[in-house]
């Protein structure tokens, strides 16, 4: 996780937040093997089908697939959005107030939740931006259809990185490694 984020983490992340994170940098993909995401699971103390299966991701026949901001909004999956069930919900309330209001809305659903200053939550955010892919936006090419949704998200979030949080969350080192690969 410390190689996500470019900040001094003085308390880990919620095992949620941490499960979805790790499971974006390490599948790199929103579909996976339910046996590989069930080891994730327990690494970071979670119960997959309680804690993850209906809440981040579903399982369907022998693989997970992992929601964007807007299939767990459709799902009424969202927890809270001042973070209190986990991070990765203050994220995905911000992302899809993002995607179907405004940046300017999102915003002040963080500040009237209380998380915008909340270093956990800039943490979480940081790392988030890491691991998703990111939209045409940022790469000059259309991304794969699956994680198309995700690459939403990122994008979102990454212009709210910088509408709101660019002076204490680093822009993601991804979106440099896109920009050397195109210069």
């Amino acid at each position: 996780m410390e190689s996500l984020t470019h900040m001094q983490r003085q308390v880990e992340l919620d095992p949620l937040t941490e499960w979805f994170v790790l499971a974006w940098d390490a599948f790199q993909a929103p579909q996976f093997p339910y046996d590989e995401g069930l080891r994730l699971a327990r690494v970071v103390g979670l119960d997959m089908d309680r804690d993850v299966i209906g809440r981040v991701a579903e399982k369907k026949t022998s693989n997970v697939i992992l929601w964007d901001s807007a299939m767990r909004a459709a799902k009424g999956a969202l927890g809270p959005p001042d973070g209190s069930r986990g991070w990765i919900d203050a994220i995905h309330h911000a992302a899809h107030t993002g995607r179907t209001r405004t940046l300017q809305a999102a915003q002040e659903l963080l500040e009237r939740s209380g998380v915008a200053q909340e270093p956990l939550l800039l943490s979480a955010l940081e790392a988030v931006l890491e691991v998703l892919p990111p939209s045409r936006a940022f790469t000059g090419f259309d991304p794969a259809d699956a994680v198309l949704p995700s690459a939403s998200d990122f994008e979102v979030l990454e212009n709210l990185r910088r509408l709101a949080f660019a002076d204490r969350v680093d822009k993601p080192t991804q979106l440099a490694l896109w920009q050397e690969d195109n210069a």
